[in-house]
Parts: structure tokens; C-alpha cells; sequence
């Protein structure tokens, strides 16, 4: 059964945004990791970046995570605040800081790495071997979903950028 273009992008359209939904439904759910503290997947991700790049620094964690400076400020501050990561200060300039695992946050970390790779595993296992070309094509297929999601994020930024002089002038 061949498809359209149209009919196949719409289909897999779908498919994506029920992905989408049931990561946002996940994104809302702690979890403890080995430690006694719950954490949230925002959480736990900013871990696994700062545990994957040792000594990164906040525009790092951002950068990694596709998420504003400013957000992943307020995780780390709060993760630091739960004694899973602590803010160094850089040697040669002291204006920058470095962010290491705690102890706690390495357990957190490697708790959190185990189930990546079980769920990696069963994906892979669900999907089968893959052939270069299959591959290609579904690297394709994502990395034009996340383009298009990437301007739809700064068009809606800018469009509401837009509205706050609106608003306060009202005020």
C-alpha cells in the first residue's frame, strides 16, 4: 500500500505528538533514583548532562538539554540545593563555574543510566536490526521534526515578546 507524502507526514505527525503527550504526561511524574530525593525528568536529565560533561557550566547544560540558560540556572540551583551538584569556581577565571556530581548525584546519575539502557534495549529490541538506509531515513524524518520545533519555538518567543510592552503598557 503506497501512501502520499501528505498522508504519510500527517500519519507520523500523529504518531509524534502521542510521543510528545505521554513525554510531558512522564515529564510530571518524580521518581527516586537511588537516593531519597524524588526527581523530575528535568532533573534527572540535567544530572545525566552535567555527569556525561564533567566541569560543564550552566550554558553547556542548556545548550545539551535545548533548554533556555536562565531554565537550566533554576534546576541547578535547586539540584545544588539538594546536595546532588556543586558549583566550583574555575581556576583560571573565577567568573566561571564548573558543575560536579555529588556523591548523591553520581548515584542518582548511574540509577538513571541503568534504566536508560534498559529502555534503549527494549526499543531496539521492538525494532529489529535496521539497514543504513532505514536509518538515514528515520534521522531524516527526526531531525526535520525537531527543525520545524526549533522555529515554532522562537516564533511563539518572539510573538510573545511582542505582547509583554503591549501588557505593560496597559498597566
Amino acid at each position: 500500500m503506497m501512501f502520499t507524502p501528505d498522508q504519510s507526514a500527517r500519519d507520523l505527525y500523529r504518531i509524534w505528538m502521542r510521543i510528545m503527550n505521554k513525554l510531558n504526561e512522564s515529564e510530571s511524574i518524580p521518581r527516586r533514583f537511588g537516593v531519597d530525593i524524588p526527581l523530575y525528568p528535568s532533573e534527572i536529565h540535567t544530572l545525566q548532562v552535567i555527569g556525561d560533561h564533567p566541569e560543564t557550566n550552566v550554558r553547556t547544560v542548556a545548550e545539551h538539554l535545548g533548554i533556555t540558560p536562565g531554565a537550566a540556572s533554576q534546576t541547578i540551583t535547586k539540584l545544588s540545593k539538594r546536595d546532588l551538584v556543586t558549583k566550583v569556581r574555575g581556576l583560571k577565571n573565577e567568573k566561571e563555574v564548573h558543575l560536579v556530581l555529588t556523591s548523591s548525584g553520581r548515584t542518582a546519575y548511574d540509577a538513571h543510566e541503568t534504566i536508560h539502557e534498559l529502555v534503549f534495549q527494549k526499543i531496539a529490541g521492538r525494532i529489529g536490526p535496521l539497514s543504513s538506509d532505514q536509518v538515514s531515513f528515520l534521522e531524516h524524518v527526526l531531525h526535520a521534526m525537531e527543525s520545524v520545533y526549533d522555529e515554532r519555538i522562537d516564533e511563539v518567543r518572539s510573538e510573545m515578546n511582542e505582547l509583554k510592552p503591549r501588557r505593560e503598557e496597559k498597566q
